[in-house]
């Protein structure tokens, strides 16, 4: 990156790859199953430093009804602006040294590009209510109706728990 200061229009093509180990930030990713990817162009522009980059990876995701894990393909975009020199401006990100870290970004856009539903199958039947057992493999037996506690003083009117 040094070589991009004081030389307006100049750029540099941007490639790196990182295994992500530490998932407790990427809520419901369960892990990742290969290294994130980053390609891209950081530009000079009048001393502020544009970085437009593709991201992509692989993680594994819990499914929403029974939470077995689900390996889905993850790719976003990093669209950013840096200043060295601290400027007002809200839409520019500053950073000392030479070096930009794009950590809090590659998590946005991982974020971001998460899906808001992941489902093992269109027709997952997810976890029990009573018991917590996998449905997809098998009924429980569970008693699993449900009274809606609104209507709960109007049962004793009608008796429904008492034998007639």
């Amino acid at each position: 990156m040094a070589h991009l200061y004081g030389k307006n229009g100049a750029s540099m093509e941007v490639h790196m790859s990182e295994q992500i180990q530490e998932i407790a930030a990427y809520p419901n990713v369960v892990g990742f199953m290969e290294p994130v990817k980053i390609e891209g162009t950081l530009r000079n522009e009048n001393e502020i430093f544009v970085l437009e980059a593709k991201g992509e990876t692989k993680v594994s995701i819990a499914c929403d009804r029974c939470l077995a894990p689900v390996t889905t393909e993850i790719h976003f975009n990093i669209e950013e602006r840096f200043s060295h020199t601290g400027r007002d401006d809200e839409e520019t990100e500053t950073f000392s040294g030479d070096q930009i870290d794009l950590a809090d970004y590659v998590r946005s856009g991982i974020m971001e590009a998460m899906p808001m539903k992941t489902l093992c199958r269109d027709d997952c039947k997810g976890l029990c209510p009573v018991c917590g057992k996998d449905l997809n493999t098998g009924a429980c037996g569970c008693d699993t109706t449900e009274i809606d506690p609104r209507f709960e003083s109007l049962r004793a009117l009608f008796n429904v728990d008492e034998e007639v």
